[in-house]
């Protein structure tokens, strides 16, 4: 196991490594440059596998044309071609403007939304802006902008974000939850206090739709209540089962940024349970904004199940990104994205026929939970 240490941190001791570290742009760039290769190279995944305890009952005689089956999602006032969204995970760099360029071809040919990596960089450094901008080459593209929110908390304000919108022509924002992310991340921002009334401002402010995500640890009911009260538009769960930020930056820290990482691997609520407890608040119209299943979802059956216990729109990263960044022979990156949105489309297709659901609405009439 390769481990990425950032020299100037190589020998703090753990009281350091809890300190803040000014996060420069040249951080930034070390910093991306470091999940690249850990994504590519390194068993990242947390484990479990979200909504194994739930099956759909198979339908022998589904009664409809397979060709007729609509897989067509509404999300922020879009019509999309199925229910996948892509997560952010790079940008700013040489290499992630290429990977995302990649993915961006092939989410504008398939119809659905893409999400940027953090655009910090960007903000503190203009020139990035091209390391970003993927506008030029996929014109109708539903674009996501994204941030962490303790970024807000560090100089970062609502007239910044919206320059980011105006200058990619963003059609919605994400803020991102990494709490233990930034704690085990060397260069880590970890003032989480008072978040709640600076994302209300942005979510009423801001000249398009914000999204709150996780990237990692699930959403409870709780919190999942408070960001609707402050005028969110859409909430992604992001919960455990995929991509572990925390065994990620702990392969980037010292020896016991390692051990710390290794420790938290598994932290949170997982995907499932996190759109249980959330989708569940969605009887009550107070707390009825679209839900977004994130992490750990491989498949078209996964995403199934998800829309079938109330997801509108799934998150998909880490197999797109390894698409991009690791095509079979004789295949470009751009194809062999493609090839995966194709196998998520096709699986989709077949867990629907095989439900006998012709709609997404109907899914959830045909999903049963496994009693331990």
């Amino acid at each position: 196991m390769e481990h990425f240490t950032l020299p100037h941190i190589k020998n703090h001791k753990h009281s350091k490594l809890l300190s803040y570290i000014e996060d420069t742009p040249e951080l930034m760039v070390s910093r991306k440059n470091d999940h690249i290769r850990i994504c590519q190279t390194e068993k990242i995944e947390s484990d479990g596998t979200p909504f194994a305890k739930f099956r759909f009952i198979p339908e022998a005689l589904p009664e409809i044309d397979f060709d007729e089956i609509n897989l067509e999602q509404s999300f922020l006032n879009n019509t999309f071609s199925m229910p996948v969204l892509v997560t952010g995970m790079t940008g700013g760099i040489e290499k992630g403007q290429e990977i995302n360029e990649a993915i961006a071809l092939a989410a504008e040919k398939y119809n659905i939304p893409m999400g940027l990596g953090s655009q910090k960089m960007m903000i503190k450094d203009p020139k990035f802006k091209r390391l970003f901008d993927v506008r030029k080459i996929a014109p109708k593209l539903f674009v996501i902008g994204n941030i962490g929110a303790v970024s807000l908390n560090y100089g970062i304000t609502l007239d910044d974000i919206q320059r980011l919108v105006d200058d990619l022509e963003l059609g919605a924002f994400a803020i991102h939850l990494n709490a233990l992310q930034e704690c085990i991340q060397p260069e880590g921002e970890r003032n989480f206090f008072q978040l709640l009334k600076k994302i209300e401002n942005i979510a009423k402010n801001l000249s398009v739709p914000l999204i709150v995500k996780e990237v990692g640890s699930g959403i409870s009911a709780e919190t999942f209540k408070k960001l609707v009260s402050v005028g969110v538009s859409a909430v992604d769960v992001g919960g455990k089962g995929g991509t572990s930020w925390s065994a990620i930056e702990g392969l980037r820290a010292d020896r016991e940024g390692q051990r710390l990482g290794d420790l938290f691997k598994d932290w949170g609520l997982t995907t499932d349970d996190s759109l249980l407890s959330c989708s569940g608040l969605k009887n009550n119209l107070q707390y009825n904004v679209p839900l977004i299943a994130t992490g750990g979802i491989r498949n078209g059956l996964q995403v199934a199940k998800a829309v079938a216990v109330g997801a509108t729109m799934v998150g998909v990263g880490l197999p797109l990104f390894k698409a991009a960044v690791s095509p079979q022979a004789g295949e470009t990156p751009l194809e062999s994205v493609e090839r995966e949105l194709s196998f998520f489309k096709k699986s989709l297709s077949i867990t629907m026929f095989c439900a006998g659901a012709q709609n997404l609405s109907q899914l959830s009439s045909r999903i049963v939970q496994e009693v331990p």
